[in-house]
């Protein structure tokens, strides 16, 4: 059974919503602040919680133990038990995620993700918000998304490399889809989290130079395993940026006006 937190504005609805999916340390200060930002702005906001139903506290030291994929029913399950709510505008949903969230969000964001947990009309999400999320991993899937997209990444991400998302930015783009991205310079990975310095995690596992290709979605994995051996590493840095982070909050309000209303 999972769970999460909801959370208004003041008035009575019925608002637009988003919701939150966390990184691979669980929920913590950077999904709290977007969604105090968020009910300033306006929207109620439902932080979700993909871990303690599941007796997990983190997956960024075992990156096999939870996919970003395997979460992607949370996101829908948890759309479904929104969308009733009287004070939420079911037509008005929107996503984003953090990192291990990010992957969620991207796969979230896929047509399939939508004909699968969202057929037949049920309420399906607005728009996505994948921040620093992993892009290298390509299947077929990624090719068509169900509403826009945009991302938002550090130029110096070393654990989510910032190129592969502009590489997938560019290749929904070149087919007409209703996708973008923004590279905040000299920003690091989680760069929203405020007041954190630069520190170097050691023990986490980093994918930045693996390029992984699969048949679907699921899987199987196509690359052979000579490319991929030794590819998954460890030590990630991690560092807060107070002008990335507030430019990001611009760039996402000025999103939410355009895609939401």
């Amino acid at each position: 059974m999972l769970s999460g937190e909801l959370g208004f504005p003041s008035g009575s609805g019925p608002f637009p919503a988003m919701m939150i999916a966390h990184g691979c340390n669980g929920n913590g200060a950077v999904d709290a602040a977007w969604a105090r930002t968020l009910q300033e702005w306006g929207y109620a906001t439902f932080v979700i919680d993909s871990f303690s139903g599941r007796g997990l506290v983190e997956v960024c030291t075992n990156a096999r133990l939870l996919t970003g994929t395997q979460r992607i029913p949370d996101a829908y399950g948890a759309l479904r038990a929104l969308a009733t709510h009287p004070r939420v505008d079911a037509r008005r949903i929107g996503l984003m995620g953090f990192s291990h969230g990010g992957i969620l969000t991207l796969g979230a964001s896929t047509v399939w993700a939508r004909e699968t947990f969202a057929p037949d009309g049920r309420p399906a999400f607005r728009a996505f918000f994948p921040f620093y999320p992993y892009c290298n991993t390509v299947y077929p899937e990624r090719e068509r998304i169900s509403a826009p997209l945009r991302i938002h990444i550090g130029e110096l991400d070393d654990w989510t490399p910032a190129g592969s998302c502009i590489r997938l930015i560019q290749m929904l783009k070149a087919s007409g889809q209703d996708a973008d991205i923004t590279v905040y310079p000299g920003a690091h990975h989680a760069f929203n989290a405020e007041g954190l310095g630069f520190v170097r995690m050691r023990n986490v596992d980093n994918g930045a130079v693996c390029n992984v290709r699969l048949a679907s979605i699921l899987g199987p994995t196509l690359s052979p395993a000579s490319e991929l051996e030794g590819c998954l590493q460890k030590g990630a840095t991690i560092a807060g940026n107070s002008e990335a982070t507030a430019q990001s909050r611009q760039n996402v309000r000025a999103q939410l006006l355009e895609l939401m209303k």
